[in-house]
C-alpha cells in the first residue's frame, strides 16, 4: 500500500469499515512509515474527540 492509498483508507478503517484485507495492508503500512502512522494518529484523536461531544450531546439531550 502506498501513503495516497493508506490516507484514504484511513478513516474507514477508524469506523471499522474496511475490508479485512485492507485493514491488514494499513496496519501494515502504518507500521513503516511514520508520516502516515502521525496522520492516523492525528485522525484517531479527532475522532476518539468528536465521539465524546456526541455522547455528551446525547446525554443532556
Amino acid at each position: 500500500m502506498n501513503c495516497r492509498r493508506a490516507r484514504a483508507s484511513m478513516e474507514a478503517h477508524l469506523m471499522n469499515d474496511l475490508h479485512p484485507k485492507l485493514a491488514e495492508q494499513l496496519e501494515r503500512h502504518l507500521q513503516t512509515c511514520p508520516s502516515c502512522r502521525a496522520d492516523y494518529e492525528e485522525l484517531q484523536r479527532l475522532v476518539e474527540a468528536l465521539r465524546r461531544v456526541f455522547a455528551l450531546k446525547r446525554q443532556s439531550a
